[in-house]
């Protein structure tokens, strides 16, 4: 059977954005024109952060990292909507790796599993991962530009942080209905927020109930907590490089009431594995019905992943846990994905059920 997945591999990041576009360009449109149906194009970026034997500081390289793959998923507007892009993070050093940072080895692995159609790769760069016989390697090449500058240096989001140590327990909050590229950027760096030698790390997403979505637009085309919960958990797989199912936890698969929780109407758990660690990583999806959800129901929480929009939420939620005798939460923020970053040009989950809205009464026409 014919994979429906190409990989655009990045050994190292183009400083040029003129390059990088047209990098990403060429692997979509040469996906897009393949005989095979390709659905899917990975795009696997090399970090360049400096690693030590305890890997990387996830808190204090999280808006670099988090500049990096919103640029790239920025970059893929417009060119070719039916391929569903997904950004991989690799490192060459195994200290570093972990969570959601695959390592070469396990990439090399993946490709002569056949995991991909066609690999995409700048120049010669792929020969040194996937050796210079790999059949299905494709070199792109590009024009050279002038312009170059460090673009992944998000000096807005740059700041001293307090001592504190690594994350094991991350969390983050939303709809994630329609799965877009702003979904994907926020699930990305909530997963890449678990320290790599973490010994019990967990992901708890807050993922909204029917209580929250009373108020949404178009909340008729919302699909169902299920089939979002599962999208969610298969992009997550995607990423971290579990290769296998998913995995419920058997105590959990009935997604029983939660009577103790009163801020979540019920639980799903996951173990996914991470090809490079031994520890499973624990995926909680919580059915919230409210803007707290598990935050100030678990205390052990530690960091929380928000975007521009949401940030006011991420003080309520620590005002709520210091009311609790808590600690704060450490809040990171993610920049809006698409157009010029402002929230008029941002990628939306409401615009693309307007859209099913605006097609359905299209087609109620057509009947009467």
């Amino acid at each position: 059977m014919a994979t429906t997945r190409n990989l655009l591999f990045l050994r190292t990041l183009p400083t040029s954005l003129t390059e990088l576009h047209s990098a990403i360009t060429q692997a979509i449109l040469l996906s897009s024109s393949s005989i095979t149906s390709i659905k899917y194009l990975d795009i696997a970026v090399t970090l360049s952060i400096q690693s030590s034997p305890s890997g990387i500081s996830r808190r204090h390289s999280f808006y670099e990292v988090s500049a990096i793959v919103n640029k790239i998923y920025t970059l893929t507007e417009g060119i070719n909507d039916k391929i569903h892009i997904n950004v991989i993070l690799l490192h060459e050093d195994y200290n570093a790796c972990g969570g959601v940072i695959q390592h070469w080895t396990d990439f090399r692995r993946s490709s002569e599993l056949g995991r991909w159609g066609s690999i995409f790769s700048v120049d010669d760069e792929g020969d040194e991962l996937f050796g210079p016989n790999c059949k299905n390697a494709m070199p792109l090449q590009l024009e050279p530009d002038s312009v170059h500058e460090i673009w992944w240096k998000n000096r807005a989001g740059d700041k001293e942080l307090p001592l504190r140590e690594e994350h094991t327990i991350s969390c983050v909050g939303g709809t994630f209905d329609y799965l877009h590229a702003g979904h994907k950027l926020l699930l990305t760096m909530t997963a890449y927020m678990i320290n790599s030698h973490a010994t019990a790390p967990k992901i708890i997403i807050g993922l909204t109930g029917s209580e929250l979505l009373k108020n949404k637009k178009h909340k008729e085309f919302v699909t169902s907590w299920e089939t979002r919960c599962e999208a969610t958990i298969g992009f997550l797989r995607g990423i971290i490089g579990d290769s296998g199912p998913a995995k419920n936890s058997s105590e959990d698969t009935a997604m029983e009431m939660e009577s103790d929780l009163p801020t979540s109407s019920r639980i799903k758990r996951f173990k996914l594995s991470s090809p490079v660690k031994e520890t499973a990583i624990t995926v909680e999806m919580h059915e919230i019905q409210d803007a707290f959800g598990p935050t100030i129901t678990m205390e052990e929480v530690s960091c929380l992943v928000v975007s521009e929009e949401t940030k006011g939420g991420g003080q309520m939620i620590n005002d709520k846990r210091k009311e609790q005798g808590w600690s704060d939460l450490e809040v990171f923020t993610v920049g809006l994905v698409g157009g010029d970053g402002s929230v008029a040009t941002k990628l939306s989950s409401t615009e693309m059920r307007r859209r099913r809205a605006e097609r359905n009464d299209i087609l109620k026409g057509f009947v009467s």
